[in-house]
């Protein structure tokens, strides 16, 4: 986005701006989200490698046995896909950027493992019944507008063959209370920039719509530049009736990554859902879709 003057910008941030909402596809945000990505220092991004391992251990719990077919929707530098792969699944990692999509394949050469990597928007994914188990992690459905949740689950739906299983985590709210929290500092980057600059940040959580929207202004030599992201979560109550509108049946929602149920003291949920078994068919592999492991 070219830089604007601070009048130009609202008050108070409004979700999905499009005027501002950030382009993952982008390739100067895809380049400097993945530095985000690979910094084991936070979790802002992709989680660090000891936290992603931790995970790939519990969805091993969750998730059909190797050599099922995997998605990972919305897979970033490829972290989850390449240990999958490596534990001997046969992954297809999807993504809008191409510098992370760039840096799952060099991952998963180095690691000299199989991975599929295309370039995909999830409300408009080629696949159908492909997939024995799609994984949408990091809270990536809240990306969307309500109206479009449900189209990116029906799309993840139709990428499962009859009796697939969908892991999907969701967050529920964000880790501040509703109102608005304003912050600033000097970093020496940011998504909006590759030198030092002031880095202004407001984030509005809007407890009864569910929805919350982080901005940040950079205040660099040449102007300021805007962008933000908006998070629609979706309620405890509402994600059995969100599933079941994309032909899912939810088998198990749990307390973000743990073994334990959700309730309604939960901030990040891990939703199991299940695509009904039809007639009996084939994948295109040529084989039947493994079963699933129980989920416990």
């Amino acid at each position: 986005m070219p830089p604007l003057r601070p009048g130009a910008l609202p008050d108070w941030p409004i979700p999905f701006d499009q005027r501002f909402e950030l382009d993952w596809g982008d390739p100067a945000v895809s380049r400097r989200v993945l530095r985000e990505h690979l910094d084991q220092s936070h979790d802002g991004a992709s989680r660090r490698l000891h936290v992603v391992e931790r995970h790939v251990r519990r969805l091993l719990r969750l998730m059909p046995a190797a050599p099922a077919e995997v998605l990972d929707a919305g897979c970033g530098p490829g972290l989850y896909a390449v240990r999958l792969a490596r534990l001997g699944y046969e992954v297809t990692a999807v993504d809008v950027g191409d510098a992370v999509l760039r840096h799952a394949r060099a991952l998963a050469r180095d690691a000299r493992v199989p991975l599929t990597v295309r370039r995909a928007d999830l409300r408009s994914l080629p696949y159908r019944e492909e997939f024995d188990c799609v994984l949408l992690v990091y809270y990536i459905l809240e990306a969307f507008r309500r109206t479009q949740q449900a189209t990116v689950l029906r799309r993840l739906a139709a990428a499962l063959r009859p009796g697939g299983r969908l892991v999907a985590e969701l967050r529920v709210r964000p880790d501040q209370p509703p109102g608005r929290l304003s912050a600033w500092e000097y970093v020496p980057f940011s998504i909006l920039g590759d030198r030092r600059h002031l880095l202004l940040t407001d984030a509005t959580y809007d407890d009864q719509a569910h929805t919350y929207v982080l901005r940040e202004v950079a205040v660099l030599d040449d102007g300021v530049r805007v962008q933000q992201t908006t998070g629609a979560f979706t309620p405890l109550e509402d994600v059995v009736p969100l599933f079941a509108r994309a032909g899912l049946q939810v088998s198990a929602i749990y307390d973000g990554w743990t073994r334990y149920r959700a309730t309604g003291l939960s901030a990040s949920l891990l939703v199991v859902a299940d695509k009904p078994d039809g007639p009996a068919r084939r994948g295109v592999s040529g084989r039947s879709a493994p079963r699933s492991r129980a989920a416990r």
